[in-house]
């Protein structure tokens, strides 16, 4: 008790401070000759490479940077047996090591985490993300009756589809995702097999999806491991990045709500905050059925290195009901420190 006290107390820095060095190289001394030639040569390429580097670095924001820190994965010693999900997966952001598991390579029902592939998949095939769609009133009769979560979007009403993937994302809103099915694949049916397709590409093995909320189906299934590959590969990609670290979206005012309206992510507004020791979390997808229990595919920077991990099967009753938040602090706080 007393250890899991310890590790729930957050410390560290919010925001810890990135430094970037950069190196000067002067133009190799004027020479005569063969020689000269060949050394001003070699300085000329050497400072096309410089360049290269340099634009190549400038565009990789968000998301690919953190996954550029490619290197000999850490040593760390995290006790995964002390969280209360039964299922959880600890994964190095850079290489994709496993670095702890309990039971991260059984069968679990994901719930919302599905959404994680739902958004990932419309971004390959909605490119323009400031198209405005109107949302249809076919499928809202069906989300009312599973009582499944929304952002707050209205039947017929107006919207972008970058704000169909914030709300798909961080409220977990289901209208969002059945809205992204219709505009990328024309069905809930055909958005599926979009996902099973890219999560064959991703190597996402013992997986498979049959709709795009992640409501409760018995042939809807993955494993802690494959979410944290299916997220680690997402977090790849800028716009799930710049989407999955946010903390609120607000829409803009549209007839239905004439003043706009905003949401928070289910995971930020269950903190009173993201400081861990030695780093913060940085974003994270919750989800809950009854038959999944409480979930959460998070990731975290730790003195300065990102890791993934993913809770599964927390149990479901009102004592537990952040406990999967929780279950994140246990983890991330046992790393700083750890690290060989």
């Amino acid at each position: 008790m007393e250890q899991r006290q310890n590790l729930r107390r957050r410390s560290g820095s919010r925001y810890p401070e990135k430094r970037q060095e950069s190196r000067r190289y002067g133009q190799a001394p004027a020479m005569r000759g063969r020689t000269g030639r060949k050394k001003r040569r070699r300085g000329k390429k050497g400072t096309w490479f410089l360049l290269l580097a340099l634009l190549l670095a400038a565009a990789c924001g968000g998301g690919l940077f953190y996954f550029l820190r490619i290197g000999r994965a850490p040593s760390v010693e995290v006790d995964l047996t002390i969280l209360d999900s039964p299922y959880a997966v600890l994964v190095d952001g850079p290489t994709g090591k496993v670095l702890a598991s309990k039971g991260g390579s059984e069968r679990i029902y994901p719930a919302s985490m599905t959404k994680i592939l739902t958004v990932y998949t419309a971004i390959q095939y909605l490119k323009d993300l400031d198209q405005k769609v109107t949302l249809s009133y076919d499928y809202f009769d069906a989300l009312y009756a599973e009582d499944a979560s929304r952002a707050g979007f209205e039947p017929g009403e107006e919207a972008t589809v970058r704000d169909l993937l914030y709300g798909a994302l961080l409220p977990s809103g289901a209208e969002c995702c059945m809205e992204l099915s219709l505009q990328a694949a024309g069905s809930e049916e055909g958005m599926a097999e979009l996902m099973n397709r890219e999560a064959e590409k991703l190597g996402l093995n013992h997986s498979h999806f049959t709709n795009s909320t992640g409501l409760h189906d018995e042939n809807l299934y993955s494993t802690p491991e494959d979410i944290a590959k299916l997220l680690r590969a997402a977090l790849k990609n800028d716009t799930f990045y710049q989407i999955f670290t946010t903390h609120y979206y607000t829409v803009a005012p549209t007839s239905v709500h004439p003043e706009g309206f905003t949401f928070w992510s289910t995971m930020f507004k269950s903190m009173a905050e993201e400081t861990v020791n030695g780093g913060e979390i940085l974003g994270g997808k919750t989800g809950y059925t009854q038959e999944a229990g409480h979930c959460l595919a998070s990731m975290a920077e730790v003195n300065g290195r990102t890791y993934i991990l993913v809770t599964a099967g927390a149990a479901a009753n009102p004592s537990t009901e952040l406990y999967h938040i929780s279950d994140a602090f246990l983890a991330y706080n046992q790393i700083a420190g750890e690290q060989a």
